[in-house]
């Protein structure tokens, strides 16, 4: 992968680098991972994205603690540990737990991922003066989070990315340990770091906005303050809106389908990936005509979000039966 020969290049870097040109070096190379990050959206196998990210994140660690207030290279591993948790373990638990497994190792991997993420996400706020006790204390306060977040970032993407991919750790890390009743106080704080980056950029990573709240709202029972209803109507925007990000359609189906046995919708869903997985499957292949593709497909960064919202289905479909 691109990923991996860039992560290479650049250890190279530092090998043969001393002093502060090797500091320069980290800074380099930071800056280097974190651009080529969007590569990875484009990765068409989930076989391959399952294999190949734990390598180059324990790479990309020891960059980082070479140099440690490298913000390219925290985010990088921000992004890397939630989205290796949320593509790959995640979706294999979503398999035992359609099956009723009551002990799963990929929930507890899921864990451990969400958890690096977030122990690198809080060393990123620190950074910008924005400890977790501070985004505690300012729960209290209204709209105190936000502001405080205002006031200590830019509009910049990286600063945005930090902040929502952490946001994302948090809310996961509440979501897969429901017994632990303590966690809960926090979701006030996942909710209002994800309204500043989203009041920022409502597009960012092709509809997370929408798809976080509609996960938000339709996970959550009314008597605790969820709203299936609104949960759907984020859920349909961000299938309007972003008609490529397949994500958002297998998240309706996980968070509101399901559980609200809409046996019809989920008939309308279940027609949409049996016609397109085939289309996807087809198109990954190489063509002489390269525009086919992306003609079929939409933007190459839309490929991990196709892929891992094939597999989910795949999990899905082979209990549907017993779900409708």
């Amino acid at each position: 992968m691109l990923y991996n020969i860039l992560i290479l290049l650049a250890l190279h870097i530092i090998l043969v680098s001393c002093g502060s040109i090797q500091k320069v070096a980290v800074a380099t190379t930071g800056s280097i991972i974190y651009e080529a990050s969007p590569h990875i959206e484009s990765e068409t196998s989930f076989e391959s994205f399952q294999k190949g990210i734990p390598g180059s994140l324990k790479l990309a660690e020891a960059f980082w603690y070479l140099k440690q207030d490298d913000e390219d290279s925290l985010v990088s591993l921000i992004k890397g540990y939630t989205g290796y948790a949320f593509v790959v373990n995640e979706t294999f638990y979503l398999n035992d737990k359609l099956l009723d497994v009551d002990e799963s190792p990929h929930k507890d991997q899921a864990i451990i991922n969400y958890t690096k993420s977030m122990q690198y996400g809080m060393k990123f706020l620190e950074q910008n003066d924005v400890p977790f006790s501070m985004l505690v204390e300012k729960m209290k306060e209204n709209d105190g989070i936000k502001k405080l977040l205002e006031s200590e970032f830019s509009d910049d993407l990286r600063d945005l990315e930090g902040v929502m991919f952490t946001a994302q750790s948090l809310s996961c890390l509440i979501n897969l340990q429901k017994d632990k009743v303590s966690l809960y106080a926090y979701v006030p704080i996942a909710k209002a770091m994800y309204d500043w980056v989203c009041s920022k950029n409502p597009q960012i990573n092709h509809g997370a906005c929408d798809i976080f709240y509609g996960s938000y709202e339709a996970s959550r029972p009314s008597m605790l303050g969820g709203n299936p209803k609104k949960g759907k109507e984020h859920f349909l925007k961000a299938i309007k809106n972003h008609p490529y990000n397949w994500l958002a359609r297998v998240m309706y189906i996980q968070h509101y389908l399901i559980p609200m046995s809409d046996d019809e919708g989920y008939a309308q869903q279940k027609e949409f990936f049996e016609i397109n997985s085939r289309k996807y499957h087809e198109a990954i292949k190489w063509n002489p005509d390269q525009s086919y593709e992306q003609r079929i497909l939409g933007d190459k960064r839309m490929r991990l979000y196709q892929m891992m919202a094939l597999k989910r289905f795949e999990f899905i479909k082979k209990n549907d039966k017993d779900l409708f």
